[in-house]
Protein backbone atom coordinates (compact mmCIF):
# COMPACT_ATOMS: atom_id res chain seq x y z
CA UNK A 1 0.00 0.00 0.00
CA UNK A 2 1.48 3.34 -1.12
CA UNK A 3 1.13 6.35 1.41
CA UNK A 4 2.69 10.01 0.44
CA UNK A 5 3.26 12.15 3.32
CA UNK A 6 2.97 16.18 2.62
CA UNK A 7 5.03 18.58 5.12
CA UNK A 8 4.61 22.13 5.47
CA UNK A 9 6.37 23.04 8.92
CA UNK A 10 8.51 26.10 10.00
CA UNK A 11 11.50 25.27 12.38
CA UNK A 12 11.56 26.84 15.73
CA UNK A 13 14.10 25.45 16.97
CA UNK A 14 17.18 25.03 14.80
CA UNK A 15 19.10 22.66 17.18
CA UNK A 16 16.36 20.26 17.71
CA UNK A 17 15.59 19.96 13.96
CA UNK A 18 19.65 19.65 13.47
CA UNK A 19 19.33 16.39 15.06
CA UNK A 20 16.44 15.25 13.76
CA UNK A 21 17.60 16.08 10.16
CA UNK A 22 20.85 13.74 11.03
CA UNK A 23 18.52 10.97 11.69
CA UNK A 24 15.31 10.89 9.64
CA UNK A 25 16.67 9.46 6.49
CA UNK A 26 18.09 6.28 7.67
CA UNK A 27 15.22 5.68 9.87
CA UNK A 28 12.51 6.14 6.77
CA UNK A 29 14.62 3.98 4.42
CA UNK A 30 15.22 1.58 7.59
CA UNK A 31 11.36 1.45 7.31
CA UNK A 32 10.81 1.35 3.43
CA UNK A 33 10.13 4.42 2.68
CA UNK A 34 11.62 6.52 0.55
CA UNK A 35 11.68 10.31 -0.35
CA UNK A 36 10.37 11.39 -4.25
CA UNK A 37 10.74 14.81 -3.88
CA UNK A 38 12.62 16.79 -0.51
CA UNK A 39 12.67 20.75 0.19
CA UNK A 40 15.22 23.17 -0.65
CA UNK A 41 15.41 26.81 -0.98
CA UNK A 42 11.77 28.56 -1.77
CA UNK A 43 10.88 31.86 -2.96
CA UNK A 44 7.32 33.30 -2.40
CA UNK A 45 6.10 35.23 -5.58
Amino acid sequence: MAAYVIVDNEITDQALFADYAREIVAVTEAHGGRYLVRGGATEVV
